[in-house]
């Protein structure tokens, strides 16, 4: 027994010198290993690390009158893209709704649209506007329809204000899209504006053209307008396709802007820079500047200040381009849309090749024939999971409806 322990003791170093060799063998290997990975790979490994780090991380700037939302299927949702270098450079459509709004189909279309962006190649953001500071101003459905967001990875972002400019400024807040935040966008992510009604069907659509900056989608619905001694295109902003950096610098450069530095003060200075937040200050300096009284009225479907974001977008867009030849935007039609002017019948068919886009039937939807009806188009665009998961949200939907 004695000789088995001196034998042991002496052995149990040169045990121990094979197992560190062993163990600097194997680190050194994988170092090699990933040193190979790197340097070839097509992976942004920093973005990676970054969504990585920012999972399940809840974010708000309540000073700046917004918040968003890292959704927590965020890495998931980036790793199932069919090409690791779109993480480099993304799309995103942007499109807002009013928490006051008496349409329901507004915000509850939302998770469904985000759902047909994804489909096409797009992230999106989708932007709640109103009075947060009323108390239980988000209704069951308004917090159930945030929950099918964050489901379907979209970023969610709220921004204050009085709920008399809640609609006016869910439309315009699109053509501030760069003065999004940068922990969403980069400078050179592109971003399309849209409509939370409006749902992409066919994907060839929403691509953009090669050797360009940037699309108009049916650029040439509109007609024209006069303003400020000439004539403008009206383009219609259901989509306008620009990088993150070109749709600030419109906003930047505008005649709007050079105007209202004249007399700016320091507060005001802060929201004329290109550091200024995506918020009511801010979108209502440039709007009020520009439309006057028209900003402040009360608005109707149809009137003036109906169509103040496609004014002031046309305006901003064809001066940059007057000042900038060299940007390339492709002005562009569209295919047949399946739309809402039409009856419930013309959409109960079995194939939806033929259509472009779909405008969305508003608050008919939700009455349980309709909705069965509109599963069709659901099926023709989405995997079984995901359409079970849309029927769920509407049972959900109709049941709270109840309780309220």
């Amino acid at each position: 027994m004695a000789i088995n322990k001196i034998s042991f003791g002496t052995s149990q170093p040169t045990v121990f010198s094979r197992m560190k060799f062993t163990f600097l063998i194997l680190c050194f290997t994988l170092c090699f290993i990933l040193f190979l990975l790197y340097s070839n790979t097509t992976i942004n490994w920093k973005t990676l690390h970054s969504l990585l780090a920012n999972n399940f991380l809840l974010i708000s700037y309540p000073s700046l009158n917004f918040t968003f939302n890292y959704t927590d299927n965020i890495i998931q949702k980036s790793l199932n893209e069919k090409n690791f270098s779109s993480i480099e450079h993304r799309r995103f459509a942007i499109f807002a709704c009013s928490i006051h709004s008496k349409t329901h189909a507004y915000s509850f279309y939302t998770p469904i649209t985000s759902a047909s962006w994804k489909r096409v190649g797009y992230e999106t953001i989708v932007v709640f506007v109103g009075d947060f500071t009323i108390p239980n101003v988000l209704t069951s459905r308004l917090n159930l329809t945030r929950k099918y967001l964050k489901h379907v990875g979209a970023y969610i972002i709220d921004i204050q204000c009085n709920s008399s400019y809640a609609i006016k400024l869910s439309q315009l807040v699109r053509v501030f899209s760069g003065f999004l935040p940068d922990t969403i966008v980069r400078d050179n992510d592109d971003i399309l504006t849209g409509d939370s009604d409006l749902m992409p069907l066919k994907t060839s659509e929403y691509q953009p053209t090669k050797g360009t900056d940037g699309f108009i989608f049916n650029a040439f619905c509109c007609g024209s307008f006069r303003r400020r001694g000439r004539s403008y295109r009206m383009f219609p902003m259901g989509h306008i396709y620009l990088k993150k950096k070109v749709w600030r610098a419109i906003v930047m450069e505008s005649k709007q802007r050079s105007e209202l530095l004249i007399n700016a003060t320091d507060q005001i200075g802060y929201l004329l820079s290109e550091n200024a937040s995506l918020s009511f200050d801010t979108i209502s300096l440039y709007a009020r500047h520009e439309f006057q009284q028209v900003y402040d009225s009360n608005m109707a479907k149809g009137d003036a200040a109906w169509y103040m974001d496609q004014v002031l977008c046309s305006m901003l867009l064809t001066d940059y381009r007057e000042q900038h030849k060299d940007l390339k935007i492709h002005e562009r039609g569209r295919a047949a849309r399946l739309d809402r002017a039409n009856s419930i019948a013309y959409w109960n068919r079995d194939t939806f090749n033929q259509f472009g886009d779909a405008h969305l039937i508003h608050d008919t939807i939700l009455q349980e024939q309709n909705w069965k009806i509109f599963n069709k188009l659901l099926r023709s665009l989405f995997n079984v999971s995901l359409v079970n998961t849309f029927n769920d949200y509407y049972k959900q939907y109709m049941i709270v409806d109840k309780k309220l």
